[in-house]
């Protein structure tokens, strides 16, 4: 019962560091504005977390936990593209999260947009979570394709560029009185791929 007790009582504070540190910054709030929200004292906090800081980097650690649930394999990816059209593996390429979990993610994403400047974790995760992800996916599935003459040729770089940037606006967007719900989030993703041309006749 006591460890129960411990992991919520962490996950608690991860919640409300997630909400306070996106809402209002990090710099603007204390350990003791943590420890309020939770419903303990700043001394029961530290036996969870050494610092602020360490709470900070948690919450990127909390991010590629809950990404790595739902993240497609690649090299899956890459055989589906010898076997199935074009668009049917770029829909396998996005993924979802539950709507709890979406939230988090997209508050601790604008937190490490906040950060980065002054955090080089901070800005670690902001490479790891939007760029590198959007291209190591995205980049072996559109170089087979190209390479099998499925879609042609077409300057992937720039791509990955778009679809990072439109991934960050909807973590943004949803972070604003006005979120995106999945019913606009679909079809602009499918917008973003109708960039990608299928050849009329596959050579292979």
């Amino acid at each position: 019962m006591a460890k129960r007790t411990t992991i919520g009582t962490r996950q608690r504070i991860i919640d409300a560091a997630i909400f306070l540190f996106s809402e209002r910054g990090y710099s603007k709030i204390s350990v003791r504005d943590i420890a309020k929200v939770v419903g303990i004292k700043p001394a029961s906090l530290y036996s969870h977390f050494a610092s602020k800081e360490e709470i900070l980097h948690s919450l990127y650690d909390y991010f590629f936990e809950n990404q790595s649930k739902v993240l497609p394999d690649v090299l899956e990816l890459v055989k589906l593209v010898e076997i199935l059209p074009p668009f049917e593996v770029l829909q396998k390429v996005d993924f979802r999260y539950s709507k709890d979990v979406q939230e988090h993610m997209d508050r601790i994403t604008i937190i490490g947009f906040m950060e980065w400047k002054t955090d080089a974790k901070s800005e670690a995760f902001v490479k790891k979570a939007l760029i590198d992800l959007t291209n190591d996916l995205m980049r072996p599935v559109l170089e087979k394709m190209v390479e099998l003459e499925k879609i042609e040729n077409m300057d992937i770089d720039a791509f990955i560029y778009l679809v990072s940037n439109l991934t960050f606006s909807a973590a943004l967007r949803n972070c604003s009185p006005h979120p995106l719900n999945i019913e606009k989030w679909i079809p602009a993703r499918q917008m973003a791929f109708s960039l990608i041309k299928p050849t009329e006749f596959p050579q292979k």
